[in-house]
């Protein structure tokens, strides 16, 4: 690709019909009235209820589990230990296998010993779901308890250094020592999770480009910065869901599920009960959200097991305490981030060591890890450097599994360079907004030195339109007339990468995806891809690209999705990857079909098809509209009369049916020469701000308002972006202000309600102004890139700094989350310094 500049507007795509229309969402009325279909809906004839019995321990040795009593129970049909299960199934598939990564060798149900409060020890299968949660209180679980493995201390053997404190299981920042944490000596760990590994970290990755410690050694300034954030995760409406059924004569399997990647959960099942793929159906209608967290089947095996024993249905529903338990958690992470900096702000090189604190594991019962390695290849951000260094450690430790959460990695990596940043405009008395300005990405394609390629942007536009917004004199103005009065806001601005379209390598999330579109005999349009829906508006948005291509409405359009048996295998939704894969591989499939019904038009309309057009519903003669034929009596006269080899006798598949699978060009396959590996081929991205204030006796935070100016490239539905950015921006304000998932110092959980763990809602939601920029990518066909993962991504990062902003007077370093009363406070008195007000 040639190099060009960072002009977005020169670059804009013509108008289509559909493609850009704020079109309604197809999804609404089902879903708004009550009529949507989610997995709990569907019942089954003669179904049992599961429930899965939880260790109470976070770390201990099973010595026996006793089921008798349970068994007893009138309504109880079934009740087994991981003993019981262990010779009925496999072990857990890993969901990734690279860089050498550890995976843990563990069935679904604990066999000899327990490594989080929440792991699954026993299950039930009863007439209700009550006499199932009851049956739970009579199973007898002698257990040994172990030492917890509570926090990165524990786990790695270091000693807490004096700038580092550990609380509810985070690690936060007092004064700036700047030596690695996991470096440090002092100990042994307190117990090892897998004793086979001989330690407890599960990934341990170094990557290095340039020459970095020389540039170090010679730089004018070296800034230096620990930032990290607490544990949180997704809160969906609907939690794990699983109905199965088996029949045992067939040896088939049908499985309803609430997951993003119905696929690999077949595979997943298949390889864990020894049962041909093709005996096994999966289906997902309608999902109560997936944000990351429902990328992995776990406890989902469990009630499939009990269906394979009893020959009955099976339903677990799981409950709100349940989630917040067991399932996948996120976040939980530092990085110790260097920058060598030449006197007038020009950035020369990075160092980042990235530690994450990743529960249990992050690959074989969730997918988690992954996000760290994204952390670590994306922290050069959007700004200009050669020369990198990073070494990422995934490190286990008692508690729930590490999963995928919307952001995956990303907002880690925004949080270490953007504060980073910010540190160097201090240090080097540089405005921040300006030493962002000297340092932006201005030319694409631009290679990032740790492998990807951004195939456009537009960074410094949109960090122009988010500073123009906010009225940045006018902000300053009124920050020292509240601190004249002893109140203190503060504000800040940031720019974000947003990479999409996951494509790991050696694992289930690789970089393709696949769609089939058939016109039917009536004029009507099927969709079948192996994307699947969660919420995001895929249905109307793949509507909308194929209604322009065909010629129709995209409520002639009928999307099917998440049926094992009827779809292509796809890959599901995740990462930010239906713009680019999914509605790449539906343009292309409707592109076949568009030829095919073009050519068959042309032998009726006794024309060249190179001269007809197709809108509305008819194809017609460019320039004689006269002569023109209705798309439905083209597709009767394909499939039924005179029927397919007369109206397309050169065609070799004469029907009105395309089929394509899309990978993006920038995909790698396997490491290039240096070992680095593109893990996303597709980068939207934006800037972002903050407006606060904190009260200084409280330590309470109030966001007045955010901005975001955001590029997405091509917007296939406008309304659907806005709701996509807006809803990962409250996502974000919510993960940084309010929501943690906390564990005591013996690796018990706290949090296992939602009284316990906040959510922010539309009372609590800041106001976001938000403004578009498109700049087409020139990898897909229609200059798409994601949207999914843009408003979680920066908000964590402005908020931080606008509350140290806000906190100047006091030498404040906002280094970690969540911002929360208690937190705040406590950084405030230990600053020593006295409220400018005088109290």
């Amino acid at each position: 690709m040639a190099a060009q500049t960072d002009t977005p507007a020169a670059q804009s795509a013509g108008p289509t019909e559909w493609v850009g229309q704020r079109v309604k969402r197809k999804e609404d009325p089902r879903l708004l009235t009550g009529t949507g279909r989610y997995a709990d809906d569907v019942q089954a004839v003669g179904e049992l209820y599961c429930a899965i019995l939880r260790s109470p321990h976070p770390h201990a040795r099973i010595v026996r589990v006793d089921t008798s009593k349970a068994r007893e129970i009138p309504g109880v049909v079934l009740a087994i230990s991981g003993a019981d299960a262990e010779p009925h199934w496999n072990q857990l598939m890993p969901v990734m296998d690279l860089l050498d990564m550890k995976l843990p060798r563990v069935y679904a149900l604990a066999t000899d010993k327990v490594h989080y409060e929440g792991e699954a020890v026993a299950a039930v299968a009863a007439e209700s779901r009550y006499i199932a949660e009851d049956a739970l209180d009579a199973i007898v679980v002698e257990y040994e308890p172990l030492p917890a493995v509570a926090n990165l201390e524990d786990a790695l053997g270091t000693v807490a250094p004096a700038d580092v404190e550990v609380a509810d299981g985070d690690v936060g920042r007092r004064a700036p020592t700047h030596e690695p944490l996991a470096v440090r000596g002092g100990g042994e760990p307190t117990a090892l999770l897998y004793e086979e590994w001989g330690h407890n970290v599960q990934c341990d990755w170094e990557f290095e480009i340039g020459d970095p410690d020389k540039v170090f050694a010679e730089a004018d300034h070296v800034v230096r910065r620990r930032v990290g954030t607490h544990r949180y995760s997704g809160m969906p409406m609907e939690c794990r869901v699983v109905l199965a059924e088996h029949d045992a004569g067939r040896n088939q399997l049908t499985i309803r599920l609430s997951t993003q990647f119905p696929h690999q959960a077949r595979t997943i099942f298949a390889a864990t009960f020894g049962i041909p793929e093709p005996n096994i159906h999966v289906l997902a209608d309608d999902v109560g959200a997936g944000y990351g967290n429902k990328l992995q089947v776990d406890s989902e095996v469990i009630p499939v097991l009990l269906a394979i024993l009893t020959g009955r249905p099976i339903k677990w529903t799981e409950n709100r305490r349940g989630w917040l338990t067991s399932a996948p958690h996120s976040r939980d992470y530092f990085h110790d981030i260097e920058g060598a900096f030449s006197s007038d702000g020009t950035l020369l090189a990075l160092r980042n060591h990235i530690v994450g604190d990743e529960g249990c594991d992050g690959a074989v019962r969730a997918a988690g890890l992954g996000a760290l390695l994204v952390g670590g290849t994306y922290s050069p951000g959007t700004y200009k450097v050669n020369s990198y260094k990073a070494h990422v450690q995934a490190v286990v430790t008692n508690k729930a599994p590490y999963g995928a959460y919307r952001g995956y990695g990303k907002e880690t990596a925004n949080l270490a360079i953007e504060r980073l940043m910010d540190a160097a405009a201090d240090q080097l008395g540089i405005d921040p907004i300006e030493i962002r300005r000297h340092n932006l990405i201005d030319t694409y394609p631009h290679e990032l030195p740790s492998g990807p390629i951004i195939e456009s942007g537009s960074f410094r536009q949109a960090l122009e339109d988010v500073v123009e917004a906010m009225d940045l004199p006018a902000l300053r103005r009124r920050q020292e007339e509240a601190r004249a009065a002893g109140r203190y806001i503060g504000f800040s601005a940031c720019v974000f990468l947003e990479p999409s379209a996951a494509s790991i390598p050696m694992s289930v999330f690789n970089g393709y995806e696949t769609a089939s579109v058939r016109l039917t005999p009536d004029g009507q349009v099927m969709v079948l891809t192996g994307m699947q829906t969660i919420g995001q508006g895929m249905e109307t948005a793949m509507a909308q690209i194929t209604a322009d291509r065909l010629g129709v409405r995209p409520d002639d359009v009928r999307i099917v999705y998440g049926d094992t048996n009827a779809v292509p295998y796809g890959l599901g939704s995740y990462a930010s990857r239906g713009a680019t894969y999914g509605m790449s591989a539906v343009y292309q499939a409707a592109t076949q079909v568009r030829e095919k019904l073009l050519k068959a038009a042309a032998n009726l309309l006794e024309a060249n098809a190179d001269d007809l057009e197709v809108s509305d519903g008819v194809v017609s003669l460019v320039g004689a509209p006269a002569r023109q034929i209705a798309v439905a009596e083209v597709a009767k006269a394909v499939y039924l009369f005179p029927g397919p080899y007369a109206v397309l006798p050169d065609e070799p598949n004469p029907t009105l049916e395309g089929n394509f699978v899309w990978t993006n060009p920038q995909v790698a396959w396997s490491p290039d020469e240096h070992g680095r590996v593109r893990l996303y081929p597709a980068h939207g991205g934006g800037a972002e701000g903050a407006l606060v204030e904190v009260d200084v006796e409280t330590g309470q935070v109030k966001v007045e308002r955010l901005w975001v100016c955001h590029d997405v490239g091509k917007m296939i539905n406008p309304a659907i972006v806005e709701a996509q950015v807006v809803g990962g921006m409250v996502q974000g304000f919510g993960g940084t202000m309010l929501e943690q998932l906390s564990y005591d110092d013996d690796g018990r959980m706290l949090t296992k309600t939602l009284n316990d763990y906040q959510v922010p809602n539309a009372m609590s939601a800041p106001p976001i102004e938000l403004m578009h920029i498109e700049t087409p990518s020139p990898i897909t066909p229609l200059g798409t890139k994601g949207v999914g993962e843009a408003g979680c991504i920066g908000t964590p990062t402005v908020l931080m700094s606008a509350v140290e902003d806000a906190l100047r007077p006091f030498g404040v370093s906002v280094d970690m989350t969540p911002l929360d009363p208690e937190r705040v406070l406590r950084m405030i008195q230990a600053s020593g310094a006295q409220l400018a007000s005088g109290r």
